[in-house]
């Protein structure tokens, strides 16, 4: 193997060490569905090495790597429209006292998946890149080409549905 390609496996193997994880949850955390999530993380990633093989200079091979799976993931949900979405029941939850920011820590993971299968996909996405894998504003404008201050009015408005979707639910149940 020449040096050039060896250079390349070591990019290639150093990006799949530092960012499998965390793209297989933007993965999972968008179609909820363990399976599907491993299947197009991996897709990624051959994705990814067909484009190192190809030469192709990768600068930002984090923004890359979320970009690749975020257009699969578009894909895949593409393919399937008619996901069926469980009615929230919430227990104990007073939303008038919950910060925006602070709003995950107030109900359990299962909760929270079932308010985010609810939201708005432009609102769900930058909630979960921001909160979930802890990406900055200025990475996820990178990941998804849209300007900084998009992504910021957009966390904030998920923000907002969030809170709308727990109030809602909440009275709901009372």
């Amino acid at each position: 193997m020449d040096k050039v390609a060896s250079e390349k496996k070591e990019q290639f193997l150093e990006a799949y060490d530092a960012h499998s994880e965390a793209i297989f949850k933007h993965c999972y955390f968008r179609l909820f569905n363990r399976e599907r999530a491993k299947e197009i993380m991996q897709d990624t990633f051959m994705r990814t090495w067909e484009q190192i093989t190809k030469g192709v200079e990768i600068k930002n091979v984090k923004a890359f790597l979320y970009r690749i799976a975020t257009n699969l993931i578009i894909d895949e949900t593409r393919k399937r429209k008619t996901d069926s979405l469980d009615l929230l029941q919430m227990h104990g939850f007073n939303p008038s006292v919950v910060e925006e920011g602070k709003i995950f820590d107030h109900i359990d993971a299962g909760k929270v998946k079932e308010v985010l299968q609810k939201m708005d996909i432009k609102y769900r996405e930058v909630i979960m890149m921001r909160y979930v894998e802890d990406l900055s504003v200025r990475e996820i404008a990178e990941v998804l080409d849209i300007s900084q201050n998009v992504i910021s009015v957009r966390i904030h408005r998920g923000l907002k549905e969030i809170k709308r979707l727990i109030t809602t639910m909440y009275e709901h149940k009372g």
